[in-house]
């Protein structure tokens, strides 16, 4: 029964303060299962659409996966939903850590907080007493600092911790919560709703021994799990490297080098984690997860000798390396790490960034907007100057950029619009949408905007034309500058990643790793640790409920079919050179067929009978709390 692996809905209320708790009805888990798909219901049924982001109405809700918490490996994540301020929609953010496994343990399956509390304050979650607290002395404290006086406040050095910086405290839009050292719910701005709220912290700490005995079914089955991991080719890369290698994209031809002005960069290799693979002095990873994907790296030379902090990952240290044109490894990295101390999101700042630069080098920003700023291409001095800057809100530019790139560019003018590349007013990632037709696509239909991470669809370059024609209708699909195919895929990868994103497993073993795209084997773990058969084709319809929800909450905030586009650039100029020479993305045909598979109508809109097939016909606000 999925109710073993249940746990309470929590409602904290900052006004009145006010705590409600009730276990969360098993048909809800059978709908939804936990995580993204649980807040997506929770938003469906709760939350006024009129609402503002910043208002103390809105609804920011804390959930862990299905199976967070239990022995199944990799199953870290806790997901932070809320309409987001920096776009307008759904705001979601997934974070890695061991705060999920704390919070389930303490018998919370999803924290629910509205209201706004009169000073800035901490919820303090231990075993299943939860109270409201005093943070006024943390509230300007950097997340590393603020930690620590945390774990002193609650007098507990092992109790789990979510946090936001000074970046959420100002409301930044690019604000984030750092799950643990070196993670965060780092997208859509979910450290700016926390900070609308006065709420600086979470802290969860489970004092005594909680219980994972699973069946022996269930034990075994995540031993194969383990097993099949380990007997992949690319289990010593991750394990080694995790995702710090950036030369990859480089050599496909579709880098957003330079705020997409190249598609390859001419110090990718200085640039790339991997080259300074030497200053790793200690793994670490995750809840309960044996791959070690991140690292801790001490810097022994240049102007950041001495410094200790995390190696980074590959979106981030694109934005902050190739993306602003910065051949600087050590840079990249050190500038991840201030990042966190200021809890905002290290790809969109590192994108913004780039935004800045690319606008200097047109003559649309000048010296006089800079504040003496040259914000020309790699000059890191410049880089670090901005971003203290934008995660202060300290001067005009700052201030302009950290709302996001889609209203600084409406504010800049002058053209800056045609530079600032994001979709539904997320920035993009690094991939280069012309040179991975499947990305592009996904990043256009993707609920929360520009994100690969949001869609994954890894199979146009990772399946064999083989597993392509078996599982997508043709073997073009597995041809990344193919659009023929990358409708079902693209419609395949979300419903998954919806789905894995509801179980709390780890996008990279499941999807960089395995390439679990019809979700075999988590079907077979979920089965083993619910006594019950899944099918990963049951688990796909579950996550297509899932991506439906959050569709409707969309065109609820305001959304229609024309915001699945893709800046004009990538619509109308072909790469002029490399391997996707003359490479251009055509959206449209790929969007209408998108539509059809997904049983939506020709406008992008869910018709009736499609939320009838998924039970969604009745997802009206508003239904009370009780």
């Amino acid at each position: 029964m999925l109710k073993g692996l249940a746990g309470d809905l929590v409602l904290v209320n900052l006004t009145t303060r006010e705590i409600t708790r009730k276990p969360c009805p098993e048909e809800i888990l059978q709908s939804y299962l936990g995580g993204r798909g649980l807040a997506d219901y929770i938003l469906l049924k709760y939350l006024d659409p009129a609402v503002e982001p910043l208002a103390p109405e809105n609804i920011l809700v804390l959930s862990t996966g299905l199976l967070s918490g239990t022995r199944m490996i990799t199953t870290s994540r806790l997901h932070l939903t809320a309409r987001s301020p920096l776009t307008g929609f759904i705001g979601t953010s997934n974070g890695g850590g061991h705060f999920a496994a704390e919070l389930k343990a303490c018998g919370i399956l999803a924290l629910i907080i509205t209201g706004k509390a009169q000073k800035p304050v901490f919820i303090n979650i231990k075993d299943d007493v939860i109270s409201i607290e005093d943070a006024v002395s943390l509230w300007g404290l950097k997340t590393q600092e603020a930690r620590q006086k945390l774990k002193e406040i609650v007098q507990d050095e092992l109790a789990k911790i979510i946090l936001i910086g000074p970046a959420g405290e100002k409301l930044s839009a690019l604000g984030c919560v750092m799950t643990d050292i070196g993670h965060a719910g780092g997208r859509t701005g979910m450290g700016a709703v926390m900070g609308s709220k006065n709420l600086k912290a979470v802290v969860a700490k489970k004092t005594g021994p909680f219980s994972r005995y699973v069946s022996e079914e269930a034990a075994g089955a995540v031993k194969e799990y383990v097993t099949k991991l380990k007997a992949l080719p690319c289990w010593e890369t991750w394990t080694t490297i995790g995702s710090s290698d950036l030369i990859w994209t480089d050599e496909q031809g579709a880098s957003g080098t330079k705020n997409y002005n190249q598609v390859t960069f001419e110090g990718i290799k200085t640039a790339c984690g991997t080259h300074y693979r030497d200053l790793v002095i200690k793994h670490h990873a995750c809840y309960n997860c044996p791959v070690h994907c991140r690292a801790f790296v001490r810097i022994n030379e240049g102007r950041y000798s001495g410094f200790v902090g995390d190696r980074g990952e590959y979106e981030p240290l694109s934005s902050w390396g190739p993306k602003c044109g910065n051949s600087d490894g050590l840079a990249s990295i050190y500038l991840c790490n201030v990042c966190d101390e200021y809890g905002i999101d290290s790809l969109g700042t590192g994108n913004i960034v780039a935004f800045a630069m690319d606008l200097y080098e047109r003559g649309i920003l000048t010296k006089e907007d800079t504040g003496g700023l040259e914000l020309t291409w790699g000059n890191v001095d410049a880089m670090e100057a901005l971003l203290h800057q934008i995660a202060n809100r300290s001067t005009w530019l700052g201030d302009v950029l950290a709302q996001g790139m889609k209203k600084a560019a409406g504010i800049i003018g002058r053209g800056a619009e045609n530079y600032a590349y994001h979709v539904k007013g997320l920035s993009m990632t690094i991939m280069d949408p012309r040179g991975f037709k499947g990305a592009g696509l996904g990043y256009a239909v993707s609920s929360r905007g520009a994100d690969f991470g949001f869609v994954y669809a890894k199979p146009e370059y990772a399946y064999t034309p083989e597993q392509a024609l078996e599982a997508y209708g043709t073997a073009k699909a597995a041809d990344r500058l193919s659009e023929e195919g990358k409708p079902a895929m693209v419609r395949q990868c979300m419903c998954a990643n919806a789905a894995v994103d509801a179980l709390g497993i780890c996008k990279i073993p499941e999807f960089g790793m395995m390439l679990d795209f019809d979700l075999t084997e988590a079907a077979k773990i979920l089965s083993a640790f619910t006594g019950e058969k899944y099918t990963g084709e049951q688990l796909l319809k579950i996550g297509e409920r899932i991506v439906n929800a959050e569709r409707l909450l969309n065109f609820r905030f305001g959304a229609t079919g024309k915001d699945d586009t893709l800046p004009r650039k990538f619509l109308t100029e072909p790469i002029p050179d490399g391997p996707c020479k003359g490479s251009v993305i055509h959206l449209e045909p790929m969007l209408q067929e998108f539509y059809s598979l997904m049983g939506w109508n020709e406008d992008g809109s869910i018709g009736v009978a499609k939320k009838r097939e998924l039970g969604l016909e009745d997802a009206v606000y508003p239904i009370k709390f009780e």
